[in-house]
């Protein structure tokens, strides 16, 4: 590009040279050296070069060494490779644009330079000139009916992974100090305070959740436990006794204000305790959620849409977990089934990026694998790990 800089992270480019996306027969650096490539070495994750441990021959010899790879010419001085005595063992630089020239190493012995885009197959060329040119979604100039299928897929796909995240993600609540049921209880009551302080005050309602855990009983009275939460919150302090937990009110909502989220999470973990714990594995879960959520009586209410998003992001993998707890097979199933046939009404402000291409809205727009899709793909531009990518280049 003219100003040197990316378009994206480089990464792309590392899947490109790791898989070899490119036709290896008749390969020449710039200065018209053969290239043979016998091994193109393992990602480095850490410093120094790109990927370490190659085994390239240029010309007549045979080397063992580095190679890193840029956009362009001018990304090896730019980050500071050629000062860099990490960068010493580089045999091979390889970059994207067609350009002329080569780099130096510290010391100020030249590497030979080997360029990418004319080596590759037409689909993956036309995608790639499309994903510099920056569009929020490269993919969107070449959608056809087979990219739709693996766009389809490519959601149920991330809706499974989100699944398993918020699965993982509860394990950062779970206090194994505690009796197992104990701790699930806990685990349960603060990933719902979590949830409800979306998304501006998280912090402060998960720890608001746990001193409310630690003084509350199976006996507490639901106006009690909500009496409580005011207090341990210290949202009421004036500005003569400052609070330790930071509320944030800023550009909050008025049905999203921490002070009836947190008394409707009071009113969730009263819900929790005063159920007898065997119903949580032998109950419909879905009746289960429906007389929680009928627990609440704080105005303004919880509401539909937030409702059905703690249903697929909290309940559903809270349970999936106690069926792990517990070695409950059935619990495990049912709550995964649960989540395959979610449907919530997701904020439009996240469906932008897809609503501006021509995908089908039926695919996407009530899937809370859509909130992992745009996260983990598509907006860090991941393509490299997308089935709808890699159906492109091969079409």
């Amino acid at each position: 590009m003219s100003n040197g800089k990316p378009p994206y992270h480089e990464k792309l480019l590392h899947w490109l040279w790791k898989h070899r996306q490119f036709s290896t027969s008749q390969l020449q650096t710039g200065s018209g050296d053969k290239v043979i490539i016998h091994n193109t070495g393992t990602l480095n994750k850490t410093d120094g070069a790109d990927f370490r441990g190659a085994d390239i021959t240029v010309g007549d010899l045979r080397w063992h060494g580095d190679v890193e790879i840029h956009w362009n010419l001018a990304g090896w001085k730019a980050h500071g490779h050629h000062a860099d005595p990490n960068f010493e063992q580089v045999i091979l630089h390889v970059i994207f644009e067609e350009e002329q020239g080569c780099v130096t190493r510290s010391d100020g012995t030249s590497i030979p330079t080997l360029c990418l885009s004319p080596l590759l197959r037409q689909p993956l060329k036309k995608f790639m000139a499309q994903y510099r040119q920056g569009p929020d979604l490269p993919c969107s100039g070449h959608l056809s009916f087979i990219s739709e299928e693996a766009f389809a897929q490519q959601i149920q796909k991330a809706h499974k992974e989100y699944f398993e995240q918020k699965v993982e993600d509860l394990l950062e609540f779970y206090d194994p100090t505690l009796p197992p049921s104990k701790a699930w209880q806990k685990m349960f009551a603060i990933a719902l305070f979590d949830g409800l302080g979306i998304s501006h005050n998280r912090e402060p309602m998960q720890k608001l959740a746990t001193e409310l855990f630690d003084v509350a009983e199976p006996s507490t009275l639901k106006s009690t436990l909500k009496a409580k939460a005011i207090r341990l919150s210290e949202i009421e302090n004036d500005a003569t006794h400052p609070r330790k937990l930071n509320w944030n009110h800023k550009g909050v909502r008025p049905a999203n204000h921490p002070r009836p989220r947190m008394m409707q999470g009071a009113e969730c973990l009263c819900f929790i305790l005063q159920l007898p714990f065997q119903h949580w594995m032998r109950k419909d879960p879905e009746l289960l959620w429906e007389k929680m959520v009928h627990s609440i009586s704080t105005t303004p209410s919880l509401g539909t849409e937030r409702s059905d998003i703690l249903f697929g992001t909290v309940f559903l993998p809270a349970l999936y977990s106690l069926g792990n707890l517990f070695f409950c097979e059935q619990l495990k199933s049912q709550s995964w089934e649960l989540w395959l046939q979610h449907r919530v009404s997701l904020p439009q402000s996240l469906l932008t990026l897809f609503s501006q291409s021509e995908l089908p809205t039926g695919v996407y727009a009530q899937k809370l694998g859509t909130i992992r899709q745009l996260r983990n793909y598509c907006k860090p531009k991941n393509c490299q790990q997308c089935k709808v990518f890699k159906s492109v280049i091969s079409s």
